[in-house]
């Protein structure tokens, strides 16, 4: 019984990831309480001007409280590529891949750098880093 059991919430567990993360654990963007998705051009972090400081300085009570997610669109990079990024930059992670742009089409994104803070799944920010910063003072 308690092998079914198990296994029945492996399965369930599995089934909720959306994503798989670079490093293959599952990433759901449905889960309870907040998560922060940093949309990430590489490219644009290696010459400075990617997410990284901006989410390095915000506030370490909002930190603790979101499960942050990072996500490079699908675009001239390869698994390669990207474990180099995490090398560089080693809080990226969990880091998923967006293929076809899906994920920066449903949240009505058009550039990266851009954030979108989700509560329980649902949207309750989307934008830019300096309306992120605007948007977290507003909540304390």
């Amino acid at each position: 019984m308690k092998k079914i059991l198990l296994s029945l919430c492996m399965a369930s567990s599995v089934a909720m990831a959306d994503y798989r993360s670079l490093d293959d654990q599952p990433v759901s963007l449905a889960g309870p309480g907040w998560q922060h998705l940093v949309f990430v051009n590489i490219w644009d972090s290696y010459v400075g001007h990617g997410p990284e400081p901006l989410v390095a300085a915000l506030p370490a009570s909002f930190s603790e409280n979101v499960k942050r997610i990072w996500i490079s669109p699908d675009l001239n990079i390869t698994p390669a590529y990207l474990k180099d990024y995490q090398a560089a930059f080693p809080r990226s992670k969990p880091l998923i891949v967006d293929q076809h742009f899906q994920l920066l089409r449903k949240y009505k994104l058009w550039q990266t750098p851009a954030h979108v803070l989700l509560k329980d799944g649902e949207v309750q920010f989307s934008g830019s880093g300096e309306a992120l910063q605007h948007y977290i003072r507003q909540l304390r």
